[in-house]
């Protein structure tokens, strides 16, 4: 059992969201209204609208200030404290005092205080900034209220009944601070409302510089440079995991071992810090290396999370951290020494590719160092042509670069017919003896076969070069599909099957089991390494994120 003082951030943050919506709605809507009157002879007018906008928007950075708490953040407890002493301040020059407001804020803030060695993460870093994004959300949320202000806090002060569009362009030249074609009854309303939205106005602003001048590149990014210390580490080490390569991603960060010879790949979404695969370098050096990745996710009140990693990694995570093991799919590997088109087991494989040969297929390699210039305009035309307007996915299984000087050992297959380019794959090193699959694409005019072609001449060309095994990637969920088909498998069982089925109309699941299970390759598992139940839709959100299905 986690003690209480473990769990205060979590609920603070929840209390904290709740305050600030109240603070909100009590400014907004008059069902929220419960209020002491003061004298309007010791509160000047301006005070009045200046204490009421303060209230109002400090309700708004408490709601977002929420999420920062909760998860331990040190600037964002030091901002909350801030803005609860001038919510509670800025109520004493109110009109009308919220006395409850000011006990709840009150009983925050010496939560806050009290538990205040609880918050102790650094905040994180922008991992990328957009500035239109920001102003165009800060300016409809700001607009939106402005608009509630006048249909709900103070409908009844408003001269007449002026039409919607009056509403609206009230709220827009207030922005800029114009008076709009809206009259009330009160000056001090007036003063009030004008103000409240000239603040909203700057904070429109205000938003979309921070956003634009604020840091970028996470910490630990990689660069060049390290790319190749990386590189040269993993194509050296016999004992390289198949996605050790694509550590060299640039857009992930690495944590080195101290002798900068062994380090984890990993990547920040929304509050996990998802580590990829297995640490690459020598085996003795992961201990160090997982080390320094708990500190780190420690360090900034991170959720740690590793994906994709294999048995070996997994159990020496759960070992250190006591967190939890998921199954989630198998890579197929494909071992050169074994594989051949003979026999029943292969009958599929051979009749789809005699098929293309006789359509008139050719499949051919070619390192990235022996490709024409001719050749690499087209294949970069191609590989984005082909994508048909799909973003670029991956993150632990495949490159996030094209035709690179870094990657002079990526191995090409190029299918063609009569000439015409029409499918190709990619294959990246894999340590001393191995290569890993990165990308696969196809015309949609290419020939049922054709990928089957690629890879039949991909494992000749290994055989032929000292090369062991092949990794074509990952299969997730294999062992569903491959026990359900059993005629002994449960009704369970089969439902789990026909749900993953119906996933696959959008990703790929089943059938990239099916076509790598064509090639009777061994069946390495692959692990979800979590710390609880209750992170793994959190975590699911990231890997989703960092693998570019949403």
């Amino acid at each position: 059992m986690r003690s209480l003082s473990q769990q205060v951030p979590k609920w603070l943050g929840r209390l904290m969201a709740l305050v600030g919506f109240f603070n909100v709605a009590a400014n907004i809507f008059r069902p929220f209204k419960s209020a002491a009157h003061r004298l309007d002879n010791y509160t000047l007018v301006y005070v009045n609208s200046t204490a009421f906008s303060t209230s109002l928007i400090s309700g708004l950075i408490l709601m977002l200030l929420s999420f920062g708490i909760s998860r331990r953040k040190r600037r964002a407890w030091n901002i909350a404290v801030i803005i609860l002493a001038i919510g509670i301040s800025a109520e004493a020059f109110r009109y009308r005092v919220h006395l409850e407001h000011v006990i709840v804020d009150l009983i925050t803030l010496i939560l806050l205080v009290v538990f205040r060695k609880e918050f102790y993460a650094k905040s994180d870093p922008a991992t990328s900034k957009h500035p239109l994004l920001g102003l165009a959300i800060a300016f409809l949320t700001f607009f939106a209220i402005g608009v509630l202000l006048l249909l709900f806090r103070h409908s009844r002060a408003i001269v007449g009944t002026p039409s919607f569009v009056e509403i609206l362009q009230t709220v827009l030249y207030g922005f800029v601070g114009i008076t709009g074609p809206i009259k009330f009854a009160s000056e001090r309303i007036s003063d009030t409302v004008f103000s409240t939205l000239l603040i909203f106005g700057i904070a429109t602003i205000t938003i979309p510089i921070w956003l634009f001048f604020r840091r970028v590149k996470p910490i630990n990014q990689i660069d060049e440079t390290d790319a190749k210390i990386i590189k040269e580490i993993v194509l050296k080490n016999p004992q390289s995991d198949s996605l050790s390569y694509f550590s060299t991603r640039l857009d992930k960060s690495v944590v080195w071992s101290n002798s900068k010879t062994a380090g984890q790949s990993y990547r920040v979404q929304n509050g996990v810090l998802l580590a990829a695969g297995d640490p690459f370098g020598h085996f003795s050096l992961w201990s160090e290396v997982m080390d320094k990745l708990i500190a780190l996710a420690d360090e900034y009140a991170w959720t740690l999370a590793v994906m994709g990693c294999s048995e070996r990694a997994g159990e020496l995570w759960i070992e250190k951290t006591g967190m939890t093991a998921l199954h989630i799919g198998d890579e197929a590997v494909i071992v050169t020494r074994n594989f051949h088109l003979d026999g029943s087991a292969m009958k599929s494989v051979r009749e789809m590719i005699n098929k293309t040969k006789r359509l008139g297929y050719v499949a051919e390699t070619k390192l990235v160092n022996q490709l024409t210039e001719e050749e690499r305009a087209e294949l970069k035309v191609k590989a984005v042509e082909w994508r048909y307007g799909a973003k670029e996915r991956g993150f632990a299984m495949a490159l996030d670069r094209f035709l690179s000087p870094i990657d002079d050992q990526e191995l090409f297959v190029l299918a063609r017919k009569e000439g015409k380019l029409m499918a190709f794959m990619t294959f990246s090193p894999w340590g001393k003896e191995g290569i890993s699959l990165d990308r696969m694409l196809r015309s949609r005019d290419a020939d049922t076969g054709v990928n089957e072609l690629i890879i039949t001449v991909a494992t000749e060309y290994a055989a032929a070069n000292k090369i062991a095994r092949i990794s074509l990637n990952f299969a997730a969920f294999r062992s569903i599909f491959e026990e359900a088909d059993r005629i002994s498998s449960g009704t369970i069982l089969r439902f789990k099957r026909d749900v993953l089925r119906f996933f696959s109309k959008w990703v790929q699941i089943e059938s990239l089991y099916r076509f790598n299970a064509k090639f009777q390759p061994e069946w390495n598992p692959r692990y979800l390494v979590y710390p609880s139940k209750t992170k793994l839709i959190e975590i699911g959100v990231a890997v989703s994120r960092a693998e570019g299905l949403i």
